[in-house]
Formats: C-alpha cells, structure tokens, sequence
C-alpha cells in the first residue's frame, strides 16, 4: 500500500477537504543561461572548495515563475538564490567548478512548470533543480524528477504528508509553524476562527490541520472558503465574515490575492484590534506589496523574518540590499531556497568523482549551512527534511514584523503525531504519486 499518498488522502477526507480547484492564467515561460557576478560573501565557502577555479562548471537549475500571478513572490525567491550561487562562486566554487545557473520562468503554470523541470534534466544537463514556491507546482513536477531519476531541491515551507526519495524539502513542515501557532492563536487572539485561502493543495491541506489543531485546543471553524489562484474581488467573503463574527481570520492566500483581500478587508472597516489576521503566506514581500498600513498589526507564523538579529541574518539582508536595492525585503521562501542552494554546495563538495544522482543524494543527508539567516545552522536530515527555529510575528508600521513569541527549534516531522495515527506513518522516504 502507499501509505504516503492514503495518508494524504485519509487526512483530507476525515477533515472534510475537497478536491483541489482553480486554474491558474497560462502564459508563455522564457529561458536564459545566467551568469554569475562577483559577490562578497557573506559566509564560508563550501566544504573542499578550492583557489583554482575548473573551466567545467557545474549546472544548477533555477526554476521560478518570474511572471504570472505568482511572480509577486517568485520573482525574490529566485534572486536569493541567485544571491547564493555568486557567494559561493566567489568563496571558490564547490571544489574549484563553478556554479552555473540555467533559469527557466514556468510563468505561473503548473503544465510549463512540468516542461520547463524536463527541459532543463534532458536538454541542459543539470546536476539539480532548484525552486518552485506553491505545492500545485511541486506535486506537479515531482514525477519528472522520478521518471529522470533527477533531484529536485524545493525551497518552501509547506503542508507536509509527503516525504519523496527524489525530493528534498527546504523549507518547513506544520509541525515546525502550525502546531504551536495555532494553540497560541486561541490563547492569545480568540476561539473562533474564520480560513481563507486560494484554492489548491497547500491552503486546503492547512486548512485540514488548523480545523484538527483548534478543535484539539478548544476551538471551533466559522468559516471556511477558498478562491482561484489571481483572484482579486473578496467583497462577498468579507460580508460573510462580518455575518459569521469570528475572533480572528486565518489567511492562506497566495499571490496577488494576498495585497488584494488585506487592503478591502482593511477598506471595509476592519481593524487587528477588533478582528486581527493570522497568516501562514503574508510574508514582507506580501506586506510591501500591499503597503505596511493594510498589513500592521496583524500576524504570521515564519521560520524566518527579516527582523531576526542574529550575525548571519545581519549579512544576509545586507548583501541582498547591496545586490537588488535598499527597497529589498527578505523572507522565508526566499531564505529556504537561498540555503537550498548552499546545502546543494557544501553536498556536492564531499562528492569524489562525477555528481550522480545517488552520490548527490547521499551526499544531502547531514549537509549542513552554518550561516542559515533563520539563526542556527540548518542541516539536511534522513527524512528529506531539514531543522528549524518558529516565531511568530506582528507587522509593523515600517512593514516588518516584531517577533511576539518563539517556540523551541525542531527537526521536521512531515508526519506528525499530532495529526497522523502511528499505523499511517510511512517510512521516509517514500515515493509519492500525486493523484
């Protein structure tokens, strides 16, 4: 039995999810060969690197959606690994080759984010992919890395219940920013919770715990409505919440919908001290996006946010301010792909001899990056998963967020007991096998 893929069906359907809908706009994707630029680094070089640099390079592709509805987001995930690359270009390289990246923009759709992982594993060659951002385009492109024996490095934060040998996973998992977060929502905002979110898997899968999370906690759902990907009028939801009256609203809106449903949520009279939002997707891009006016006040649940004050974040958001512009926000899709591309490094740096896939894989395991902006050395673990800190923030009037709570560092569980019984948990990895 695939117990990867029931899990995930199980858990749904006990919580009461529907199939996934909403089409995102298609448009059509570009390609180009980037190149790296000097950078001053902002941390040591990978492993085994060396001063002579090899005229082979080594092909690392960066795979984003650069226009669409979701380039509002993807288009500074991409440029903090592009950050990376040149850093650790110019620490030497992984063992003296440098990093090539080969770009490709999947424009928004999940069916050229499919063809666009294809081309660059057959046509260019690449040692790994690295990128994506919704769980629609990872789910969508995880058989191309299967069927290419191929890896692919996803970067993001995400819902979990899944763990595949030709994945790895980046950013966190609900055990590491919902199953503290939402507890903390009940005690400190209110009982009665209001979901919104864009309609695909990650916000309807969150949506699945949080219910689970706030029942367990002794709260209750008042609501619970999801829109298309791009959509941009949330005049009849925000009716229905002045109707339905609840203590907080629970935002998992992507892309554009985010600015959008804040600043007519702000425009219809609602303020954080009598109705706040609780976020898992408005990071400071969102905010900037929408202006900190629409934003403050409310909250979000992060691994990671550009006010940490740690040396390590300090360098980071320097180097991306001195790189793209003072107007430059950091967040945490774009930190766990930045780190992607440097866990990729230090891996590869311990590989003697050709970087297949399996000596790649391998080499993933235990790598670790010591100057990891979230404030602690993250590290590749056996699940596909890595570590990591969890805060959670309340924006600011400067359009950042204050951290307001911080919860103890964990190591990613993609199956927690808190919301999968012990027989449904499978042994990571596992290949998974999107239905």
């Amino acid at each position: 039995m695939d117990h990867d893929n029931a899990t995930r069906k199980d858990f749904l359907k006990a919580a009461g999810a529907v199939s996934l809908g909403g089409a995102l706009l298609a448009a059509c994707g570009s390609s180009s060969s980037g190149s790296s630029s000097a950078a001053p680094a902002t941390s040591a070089a990978a492993a085994g690197t060396t001063a002579a640099a090899s005229t082979e390079t080594i092909k690392v592709g960066l795979l984003n959606a650069l226009s669409g509805v979701l380039s509002i987001t993807e288009k500074s995930i991409y440029d903090g690994s592009m950050l990376a690359i040149e850093q650790v270009n110019a620490a030497g390289g992984v063992n003296g080759r440098m990093l090539e990246p080969i770009t490709e923009d999947y424009a928004s759709d999940f069916t050229i984010a499919v063809q666009k992982a294809q081309k660059l594993l057959t046509e260019d060659k690449v040692a790994i992919v690295i990128g994506g951002y919704t769980s629609a385009s990872r789910v969508a492109m995880i058989p191309t890395f299967q069927k290419n024996n191929a890896l692919f490095f996803y970067g993001t934060y995400y819902e979990g219940l899944e763990c595949d040998p030709n994945t790895f996973y980046g950013g966190a998992t609900p055990n590491q920013f919902l199953v503290d977060y939402v507890p903390w929502i009940l005690k400190n905002l209110g009982k009665s919770i209001y979901i919104v979110g864009s309609d695909y898997l990650y916000p309807r899968t969150v949506s699945a715990i949080v219910q689970k999370l706030a029942k367990d906690n002794g709260g209750s759902i008042v609501g619970d409505q999801y829109f298309p990907l791009g959509t941009t009028d949330f005049g009849s939801v925000i009716a229905d919440i002045g109707a339905k009256k609840p203590d907080v609203v629970f935002s998992n809106l992507v892309g554009d919908s985010t600015p959008a449903f804040y600043k007519q949520f702000r425009a219809a009279g609602y303020t954080p001290d009598k109705l706040p939002i609780a976020a898992t997707v408005t990071t400071e891009v969102e905010v900037q996006a929408m202006g900190a006016d629409n934003a403050a006040g409310n909250y979000m649940t992060s691994t990671y946010f550009q006010s940490l004050d740690n040396p390590a974040n300090t360098a980071y958001v320097a180097a991306m301010k001195a790189k793209y512009g003072e107007d430059t926000v950091t967040h945490m899709p774009q930190v766990g792909t930045y780190d992607a591309v440097w866990l990729f490094a230090n891996a590869a740096a311990k590989i003697d001899g050709d970087i297949t896939t399996e000596a790649l894989s391998a080499a993933l395991i235990g790598a670790t990056y010591d100057e990891n902006p979230e404030g602690q050395p993250i590290t590749v673990l056996a699940n596909h998963h890595c570590n990591h800190p969890s805060y959670v923030g309340k924006a600011n009037a400067d359009g950042q967020y204050d951290v307001v709570a911080t919860f103890a560092p964990t190591d990613a569980d993609p199956f927690p007991s808190v919301i999968v019984p012990e027989n449904k948990r499978p042994t990571c990895p596992t290949p998974f096998k999107p239905q």
